[in-house]
């Protein structure tokens, strides 16, 4: 073959290596007779024979053209291109040598030219082939567990020496398994076993291989298995076993015999696992709707995850998104997202056609390089409205119209009672739009709800701010009780689409109000609610009417709502509070000061005439006192002091009468009487006198002891008061006596009822009497019950009878603070010891010692010993 004839095959063979790479293959005088294996990263070769049918030697050239379907590229040989000769009807076999490094699908394109006296004419053949990446399984390691035979007549083992699988000690009946795995199949496709073994199986023997995606050892005896090939006399030494993508496989290979024959065995010699890891997979998610108000901006998002193998660059991916209205599409939108290996993008679309409220939908079309390798088309639904209604199973509504997005695979269940439209969206989705409703809607149980709106695009409601919706036939009231500014309130909630103006009228009785103010305009965005408030001003005096409507309306595009208050005035409601003096008998010689309390619970009074007066025992009534109050206001309180001087012993009750515009409207009479006792003039009485004797050492002894009694006379008052109450006979004339008839038991009651709590030796020095005489009147006043005594240490206080004073009168006679707190200490904690009071007053137990027992011993407080501890206790009056 000459040089011309060379460089011409190198020239069109360079050609056509590019032209007719994907011609279609033609059967001509070559075939592909061999490829050594379809493993990948492992040297390889392909045989070709060709055959000249010329009768004469012929040149040739053969090109090759290997095309990665998954790469979209050819691959790299070192020679693709080979020139030979061959003799007249010869054969040649050439031999291409190549490596696959990445599995996947691949065409090889073959081109043979001959020239036959300078006549070049082609042939052409295509063939596919698979190849795989591979794992030799480790079969020491890939054991999982056994299935045991009950009687141990055969069992599998793994044999070290031959690093085989083994079946052995087969005797007699027997059933037993081993299990391997787990083959992972996730992220692979076109996934398969090549399982290397041997055998000889008698003819009751039975030998498979079975598969699970459920394995759990500790449950082995629960697993349920699948079979996937039985062993036969004709299986071949090589199995290939086919695996479920995406899964965990666990394989179980078992034998069983009923009598087995000693020479049967079956030995697994290795297990290849064969697999196309995925290049290009996207996993596509849309949530099925979306809800927008007016006031956002319509936005889907869309998961896009790459588990595939490669990296997907800048215009592998590409997202198409049509947008529709119920109607027409009305927007598209186009990303090319750039996208690597086990990475998760959301992709963010903005919808800004849609402008207005409504219902709307988004067909979804994702394609990888082209629709053969990935395709998926998805769709999402969109609601734009200012109010989402909640999905339940029956629907009661205020609104007027409502759009409901439906899904279902029967039309015709969408039948309502009512008026509606029924508008086909996309797939299996359809929207009702409804109008007018009058009763709650009941959905069939084979239809999905998506999402229901409202579509009143102007609609607001009103209530006052005290409705609690059970009657709206009935306003709520405002009742007058002060002259102040009241306020009525209306809520007003804009639940159409837009920002709106709302005009506002009120109508009421001008003679029943001093004012009403309130906005005539307002302006409420979409979606919010605004309180309303009229200020409303009360009448100086309270009008003649019982009650008066306020009404409220407001008016927006034609639509009219009302609102409402009656208005009335608390009723005026003037009480007596109390009626009290500061005396409960009194000489006729002696005033008596009372105070009256009044006050309003109502409203606004008029002019009110108080007039106060007494009331004998003979029901004779005198006005003592009489005021003018021009006007008294809701929860204000009136106080009067009167000062009367009785003018007889007559007792007599105080009573309060209150007149308004000539009419009694409140009177009130104290309960108890207060006792007049009349003054009288005072008679002397004989005093014995005595004249001491001569006496005797005997004599002077018995009057020193007298003497020394006479001292302990001197200090208590309580021992004076009652050794004269006791020897009054002996010493005083006694006569028939009487509360009036004595000036000095007058006298002695205008200084106790003056001053209660006085003692005995203040009433002598007050009034210059001696110790008997005191005592003697004391005595008379406290038999008859006008006054009453009292015992304060050394002392003798005196009271008017019935005074609540005496209690407290005890410790107004104490001065000294740390007593004080001394006894409060006590009477807040009976019982207490000297030390716990020293250390809460942080002094030292001498000095509460100290006070102690000055109070003590003025029989303010008292002691008890229990045991060594003495404890303190008040007394009752303390």
């Amino acid at each position: 073959m000459g040089a011309r004839t060379t460089l011409l095959f190198l020239l069109v063979a360079s050609f056509l290596g590019i032209a007719f790479a994907l011609i279609p293959a033609a059967d001509a005088e070559m075939q592909i007779s061999e490829i050594e294996h379809v493993n990948t990263g492992m040297p390889n070769s392909l045989n070709i024979t060709i055959t000249n049918d010329f009768d004469e030697e012929t040149p040739y050239s053969l090109v090759i053209n290997i095309f990665s379907e998954d790469l979209q590229e050819n691959i790299n040989l070192e020679s693709s291109n080979l020139i030979f000769t061959i003799d007249p009807l010869e054969t040649y076999d050439a031999n291409f040598l190549f490596t696959i490094q990445v599995s996947g699908n691949y065409k090889f394109n073959l081109t043979l030219l001959s020239n036959n006296d300078d006549s070049i004419t082609t042939s052409h053949i295509e063939q596919e082939y698979l190849f795989y990446h591979s794992s030799q399984m480790n079969l020491e390691e890939g054991i999982v567990d056994y299935y045991l035979d009950e009687e141990d007549n055969a069992n599998w083992r793994y044999n070290s020496d031959t690093q085989n699988i083994e079946l052995i000690n087969v005797a007699n009946e027997y059933e037993t398994g081993v299990i391997t795995g787990p083959y992972n199949t996730i992220g692979n496709k076109n996934n398969k076993l090549v399982i290397e073994q041997e055998y000889i199986a008698s003819l009751n023997a039975e030998y498979s291989i079975s598969y699970t995606t459920d394995f759990n050892q500790s449950q082995l005896y629960s697993t349920v298995w699948n079979e996937l090939y039985l062993i036969s006399e004709g299986s071949n030494e090589y199995l290939e076993i086919e695996l479920e993508t995406g899964k965990n496989i666990y394989l179980c290979f078992s034998a069983t015999d009923i009598d087995a024959d000693s020479e049967d065995f079956w030995n697994i010699k290795s297990i290849l696992y064969q697999y196309v890891p995925i290049k290009h997979s996207l996993e596509v998610s849309i949530q099925e709707h979306y809800f927008f108000n007016l006031e956002q901006t319509p936005e889907i998002n869309l998961n896009l995850a790459n588990n595939g193998l490669f990296d997907q660059q800048l215009g592998n991916v590409t997202i198409n998104i049509d947008l529709f209205d119920t109607d027409e599409k009305i927007g598209t939108y186009v990303r090319t997202p750039n996208i690597e290996s086990n990475e998760i993008q959301n992709i963010n679309f903005r919808l800004t056609e849609i402008i207005s409220p409504g219902n709307y939908y988004c067909n979804i079309y994702v394609t990888l390089i082209n629709d053969d390798i990935y395709y998926e088309e998805l769709s999402t639904l969109l609601s734009i409205s200012m109010h989402n209604i909640d999905i339940t199973e029956t629907i009661i509504t205020t609104y007027d119209k409502i759009n409901v997005i439906a899904q279902t695979d029967d039309p015709e269940s969408l039948d309502l009672d009512g008026t509606y439209l029924v508008k086909p969206l996309t797939k299996n989705y359809f929207l009702l739009e409804i109008s007018n409703i009058n009763e709650e809607i009941s959905w069939n149980q084979e239809i999905k709800i998506i999402s229901i709106i409202s579509m009143d695009e102007i609609k607001f409601t009103t209530s006052t701010e005290t409705n609690d919706n059970t009657d709206v036939l009935v306003w709520p009231s405002i009742s007058f009780d002060n002259n102040e500014v009241h306020y009525a309130k209306v809520i007003i909630n804009n639940e159409g689409f837009y920002t709106e103006n709302y005009v506002i009228s009120y109508s009421y009785t001008p003679t029943f109000v001093e004012e009403i103010e309130g906005p005539n305009e307002i302006t409420i965005n979409a979606g919010e609610s605004v309180i309303l408030e009229v200020e409303i001003t009360p009448l100086p005096k309270m009008p003649s009417l019982s009650g008066n409507p306020l009404i409220i309306e407001i008016t927006n595009n034609g639509i009219e709502r009302t609102e409402g208050y009656i208005l009335s005035y608390t009723e005026t409601k003037i009480n007596i509070v109390s009626q009290e003096c500061n005396r409960h008998s009194i000489l006729t010689s002696q005033s008596i000061s009372c105070t009256t309390i009044i006050s309003n619970n109502g409203y606004l009074s008029n002019t009110l005439e108080v007039k106060i007066g007494i009331e004998t025992e003979k029901g004779i009534e005198k006005i003592i006192d009489q005021i003018t109050i021009e006007e008294l206001n809701n929860q204000e309180s009136w106080i009067i002091r009167t000062t009367y001087k009785p003018d007889d012993s007559t007792n007599f009750k105080l009573f309060t009468n209150i007149e308004s515009e000539g009419k009694s409207i409140t009177y009130g009479k104290m309960e108890n009487n207060i006792n007049v006792i009349e003054t009288v003039q005072e008679t002397e009485e004989e005093i014995r006198t005595f004249s001491i004797p001569n006496m005797s050492l005997r004599n002077i002894f018995v009057v020193l002891s007298i003497a020394s009694i006479g001292f302990q006379f001197q200090r208590s008052e309580n021992m004076k008061y009652l050794t004269f109450k006791f020897f009054i006979p002996l010493y005083s004339r006694l006569q028939k006596d009487t509360l009036a008839d004595d000036p000095t038991r007058q006298n002695l009651l205008r200084i106790i009822y003056a001053e209660p709590g006085a003692n005995f030796t203040q009433l002598k020095e007050k009034l210059g009497l001696h110790n008997g005489t005191l005592a003697h009147h004391l005595h008379i006043l406290e038999n008859h019950k006008t006054i009453t005594s009292h015992t304060s240490g050394r002392q003798r206080l005196f009271f008017p009878f019935g005074s609540e004073n005496r209690i407290n009168i005890s410790n107004s006679l104490i001065t000294n603070r740390t007593q004080k707190k001394i006894i409060n200490i006590v009477k807040d904690n009976p019982g207490i010891t000297q030390s716990m009071i020293s250390q809460q007053l942080k002094v030292s137990r001498q000095k509460v010692n100290y006070h102690v027992n000055s109070l003590v011993s003025n029989s303010i407080l008292k002691i008890e010993k229990q045991g060594r501890i003495t404890r303190l206790y008040p007394m009752h009056f303390t």
